[in-house]
């Protein structure tokens, strides 16, 4: 059981440090993150690629194109202090795996206050709210206990401007 607890974020140890199943998480969070890569970018299959690409070829149109019209750069139209987009974590619902401080680039989530007995481990808390990128919302998925909560993204696409 206490394979399955670590793989699935419910280990109840303060800390990973000295633990046997750190490889474990380690599996779980490069699952993770390999199938967040494949969510942002479309996955192709190789034996159809050149074929879109020939379409695309004699549609005028380059696959570099293609490529920059799914990701899509942004600018904001107003300071960042400005912009109230960050996430919320639930202290109820977290239950401290760290998976959205591993994955958040910009250093958004920190680790909380040490639980006084010893027995759980130290709840994620944001630290760093005017980090978070506008419109980001990769570690709401990755989150095992769902503790992360966002505001909604259509009352912020005001905010930002798509450059072609």
């Amino acid at each position: 059981m206490l394979i399955f607890d670590c793989f699935f974020g419910r280990c109840e140890r303060p800390s990973c440090d000295g633990c046997g199943l750190v490889p474990v998480r380690n599996l779980r969070r490069a699952l993770k993150s390999r199938s967040m890569n494949k969510s942002e970018e479309s996955c192709v299959d190789p034996d159809e690629s050149w074929k879109k690409a020939v379409d695309a070829t004699l549609a005028g149109k380059s696959s570099a194109a293609n490529k920059s019209s799914a990701k899509r750069k942004k600018r904001l139209l107003v300071p960042r202090e400005e912009i109230p987009w960050f996430p919320v974590i639930k202290p109820e619902l977290c239950n401290g795996c760290g998976d959205c401080k591993v994955l958040c680039k910009p250093g958004v989530f920190e680790l909380g206050e040490p639980d006084p007995t010893g027995i759980h481990r130290p709840k994620l808390v944001v630290a760093h709210p005017m980090n978070c990128l506008v419109l980001c919302d990769r570690c709401v998925p990755i989150c095992t206990s769902g503790a992360i909560v966002l505001p909604k993204k259509e009352e912020f696409e005001k905010y930002v401007e798509y450059l072609d």
